[in-house]
């Protein structure tokens, strides 16, 4: 940005206004970051990742539970490497468990409704559109592409078929056999990149690319029935709920906030850069922005209408120590809300969560 379009706006934000109320304090999460290195060979999904360059891939965080530290640890562990090619992105999980089942076999079938493990994908953090991809331990996948996310009604596609996904599972232990005690499984999954292109318009992956992932393991408490795993339910007959664990928190039990989900960037080189950036430059803004568009939608849940006031009239916020304001446009078709902050960042998302920046 020109300075002289800067130093004005940074005059808004250091000069106080006589009778302004003091600025309020947001402390906001940061997503999780993770460099994917690139290995120059196809790699065979056989759920094992014995393949010389997993070992050049780091590990992720052992996962959290959804809502983040305030709740409890996971009782089984799980964690996550990733790697990228020519043609697919490379991912491998690995999940403690000490009773591997599943009965769900049917392709795009509701695969959460055994214990599973979830990948989420958005090529584009400017554009609401991104895909699922759920996997059991037979290895049946469900793959979804999602126009916008639930919260805006999607729409959802899930007869979007990549058919040129690879899945390798491999069982520590043995499925499907309530008598012994097992020790994990994992899974090696390969994901087309041509794919996830047509997602992003045609745009090709390149080193230094972002993108926003994030995993989630859905678990359920089982019972055994005539020898038979099935998910726990209580004296009602009424399903236990779930658990649900993921790598970078989502500060609610709902995965479908890309807001939250982890800035993964894409190295060429064989080993990790340090050249890369640590997120996206305007993480902070990026954050508030989304915390502003949650109050919005759901002001309208609760009155049946969008605000231009949607923090109780007050318009000067310090947002993870910088500065910035936002203002609100009522359209025709919903609404758009604007943050600027001191850093010369201005970010706007539309009602459907279109983002244009001017950074």
């Amino acid at each position: 940005m020109k300075i002289s379009v800067l130093l004005p706006l940074l005059f808004v934000f250091l000069i106080s206004k006589i009778g302004a109320s003091q600025p309020v304090n947001l402390e906001l999460p940061l997503p999780k970051t993770y460099t994917v290195v690139k290995t120059p060979s196809l790699l065979i999904m056989d759920g094992k990742a014995d393949e010389p360059a997993w070992e050049n891939a780091p590990w992720t965080d052992f996962f959290q539970d959804i809502e983040g530290s305030t709740q409890p640890v996971p009782y089984f562990g799980t964690r996550v490497k990733m790697l990228w090619g020519t043609d697919f992105i490379y991912f491998y999980a690995e999940l403690e468990e000490e009773h591997i089942w599943g009965d769900i076999t049917k392709r795009d079938a509701v695969i959460f409704n055994n214990n599973d493990f979830e990948i989420f994908i958005q090529p584009n953090e400017l554009q609401p559109y991104y895909a699922e991809f759920e996997v059991n331990a037979l290895g049946t996948l469900w793959e979804l592409f999602l126009a916008r996310p639930y919260r805006r009604n999607g729409p959802v596609l899930d007869r979007w078929d990549v058919n040129g996904t690879q899945i390798g599972i491999d069982i520590n232990g043995t499925l499907n056999i309530p008598t012994d005690i097992d020790t994990s499984w994992s899974i090696e999954m390969a994901i087309p990149l041509e794919a996830i292109s047509r997602i992003n318009r045609g745009s090709t992956l390149e080193e230094a690319d972002m993108w926003r992932i994030n995993f989630s393991r859905v678990q359920w408490q089982h019972e055994v029935k005539d020898g038979v795993y099935s998910r726990k339910t209580d004296e009602n007959g009424n399903r236990l709920a779930e658990h649900n664990w993921v790598w970078t928190p989502q500060s609610a039990i709902d995965m479908h906030r890309p807001e939250h989900w982890g800035y993964v960037y894409f190295s060429k080189e064989d080993v990790l850069s340090e050249s890369l950036p640590y997120q996206n430059g305007y993480a902070s803004e990026y954050q508030f922005l989304h915390h502003l568009y949650r109050k919005q939608l759901e002001l309208d849940r609760q009155y049946g209408s969008f605000s231009i006031d949607l923090m109780s009239g007050k318009f000067d916020f310090v947002v993870n120590n910088i500065a910035m304001n936002y203002s609100v446009t009522l359209t025709k078709l919903g609404f758009e809300i604007t943050v600027t902050s001191a850093n010369g960042h201005e970010l706007t998302i539309n009602q459907d969560g279109y983002i244009a920046t001017e950074l």
